[in-house]
């Protein structure tokens, strides 16, 4: 796989997770969700502004020199590709975590890239990349210090604040434990294929993943429903799963709920399944 494939490999993923339904809460092609303010309309266009910054990501890990150099260009590339999403979407925060992620993990591979192909990090279970993620994504934990005294939190500082949840910074800081523990193991063992795939894989991950989004819109009782009424369907037969997501989708729609950190854990799977499939 080339630079381009692989950055392409990341705007597909998240084309996929938008598209992929019935998905609970969240924006697909049957329903906005417990969304008002944005549709799949919203996604594509924040897609398209979000595309040549992943290839501006990966292209500074194949490049950069030392590790501190890398960390601050990620984080400039990442603040011009917030915004260009921001400008795209009037203001609608539709990838804000995926963009973050994303960031720091093209920008780890490259920097692995450097010196191994894609093909020996599949053979090794992407084992390197973590660590990697880790050391480079450390001047993240300064964004958890002196908070008391800002004017204005965002969502994940005020839930930081709040509850103690570090969210999308604390699994890159901790090097993405949710991808190596529960992810890759789920693609590697499962030879369910298609769309069920990944709403199976949607179900696990909305019965484990401390939610943010879910966090911040009802409180730790709004991600106690979530997790186990995900847990429920774990046990549904596949032909009633989506019957199932349905429901669940109106429930969560009442209660204004939406798991948009699964979500952006699905467009990561989704990542990583493309770079396994791609390299035999």
């Amino acid at each position: 796989m080339n630079e381009q494939t692989i950055a392409q490999a990341a705007v597909t993923s998240l084309r996929a997770e938008v598209l992929l339904a019935p998905k609970p809460g969240l924006v697909d092609p049957e329903s906005n969700g417990a969304h008002r303010d944005m549709n799949v309309t919203t996604f594509e266009a924040s897609i398209h502004a979000l595309a040549p910054y992943f290839g501006q990501y990966l292209h500074a890990g194949l490049t950069a020199a030392t590790v501190p150099q890398l960390y601050q260009q990620l984080r400039t590339i990442g603040v011009k590709a917030e915004k260009a999403m921001m400008t795209a979407t009037v203001g609608v925060n539709t990838h804000r975590g995926a963009n973050f992620s994303f960031g720091f993990l093209l920008g780890a591979l490259g920097w692995l890239l450097q010196k191994q192909s894609i093909k020996q990090l599949v053979m090794h279970d992407f084992a390197p990349l973590f660590p990697a993620v880790a050391q480079i994504a450390q001047g993240v934990s300064g964004d958890f210090r002196d908070l008391s005294e800002k004017k204005q939190l965002s969502h994940g500082e005020a839930l930081y604040m709040k509850h103690g949840v570090t969210g999308v910074r604390g699994e890159a800081l901790a090097g993405y434990p949710t991808i190596r523990t529960v992810i890759l193991p789920y693609l590697r063992q499962t030879t369910t294929r298609g769309d069920l795939r990944y709403l199976q894989l949607m179900v696990h991950l909305m019965a484990q993943v401390e939610d943010a989004n879910v966090l911040h819109r009802g409180g730790p009782a709004g991600l106690r429903f979530v997790q186990d009424a995900a847990k429920a369907l774990l046990h549904v037969p596949a032909s009633r799963l989506p019957n199932g997501l349905r429901a669940l989708n109106a429930e969560m729609i009442a209660r204004n709920l939406s798991p948009g950190g699964t979500a952006d854990y699905l467009s990561l799977a989704y990542f990583f399944d493309a770079l396994m499939q791609q390299t035999g």
